[in-house]
């Protein structure tokens, strides 16, 4: 008997505040708030920034492909090559949505003088250098690419940078993998 009156109290209690819990506000009633975050589109800085960097890494794989005989040389130098590549051709489909952006279509000024410096170096040195340059190069790109990951919401760009992101992070495991070898 005790246990019928209680369980008769239960659903009294909840037949109680399923109203309250059904009450809707009416649109009067809401207030709503949002927050938009400013995004800017890239600068015009950064499309020549991606646009040269790639160009140059392209250049430089191929002078690795021919100087180099390390294998894990040219594993790299035929991964940034295609990678670089492809990423250029993509880059400028993208960029042609954009009425301001003009990419470069060669290499300029430092770039082309360290093509040249790299031309001058053979062997042991050329790869060592190489190795050196592609890390340097990966960190600096990817720091520059979050930042304008940061900034955009054209999807198209968005895709690209995580893209090279994750390209870029594979090349530094390589370059891992071969800087622990002795040439």
């Amino acid at each position: 008997m005790f246990t019928d009156k209680l369980f008769i109290l239960a659903l009294a209690a909840i037949s109680l505040l399923l109203p309250a819990c059904d009450s809707r506000t009416t649109e009067s009633e809401t207030t709503e708030v949002t927050y938009t975050l400013e995004k800017q589109e890239p600068s015009a800085m950064f499309w020549d920034y991606a646009a040269s960097t790639s160009m140059l890494q392209t250049e430089l794989s191929k002078l690795a492909k021919q100087k180099s005989e390390d294998t894990q040389v040219l594993a790299l130098a035929d991964s940034a090559l295609l990678q670089h590549t492809k990423a250029l051709r993509k880059l400028q489909r993208i960029s042609g949505k954009y009425e301001y952006v003009q990419l470069p279509d060669s290499l300029t000024g430092a770039d082309k003088t360290i093509v040249k410096d790299f031309k001058a170096l053979e062997g042991e040195e050329f790869e060592t250098r190489y190795l050196e340059y592609l890390e340097n190069s990966i960190s600096a790109q990817l720091n520059r690419y979050q930042e304008t990951l940061n900034e955009t919401e054209d999807p198209a760009l968005r895709s690209w940078l995580n893209n090279m992101k994750a390209h870029l992070r594979s090349q530094l495991q390589l370059y891992a993998a071969a800087d622990t070898l002795e040439f």
